[in-house]
């Protein structure tokens, strides 16, 4: 179950990663700078979801994972506030599968 809640957590971290990169390619002047913070945020994330690939500890796992569950819980807020139904169903759906799996690694 550790490397099933793992990839989880390494799969959110990517999209999350994903999408700042996309965020930035689309940045006007205006909002580069907040697109660059996007991407480091995320960048930082997705390092800390490789990690428990090379340094096997269930308690680093339960952070990282927690992490990735409420950076896109966030997202999915936005996402309800601009009224954008892929931009709420998705990091729902991530946060959903990603607490399943932390929750079967705790049991």
């Amino acid at each position: 179950m550790y490397y099933i809640c793992a990839v989880m957590t390494f799969i959110s971290a990517s999209v999350s990663f994903g999408f700042s990169l996309v965020a930035y390619k689309q940045a006007t002047t205006e909002s580069l700078t907040n697109a660059m913070y996007a991407i480091s945020r995320s960048f930082a994330l997705w390092i800390g979801a490789v990690i428990p690939f090379f340094y096997h500890t269930v308690a680093y796992l339960y952070m990282i994972a927690i992490a990735m569950i409420l950076v896109p819980f966030f997202d999915g807020l936005i996402g309800v506030k601009i009224k954008n139904r892929l931009k709420t169903f998705g990091p729902f759906v991530t946060v959903a599968a990603n607490l399943v799996c932390l929750i079967l690694l705790f049991l």
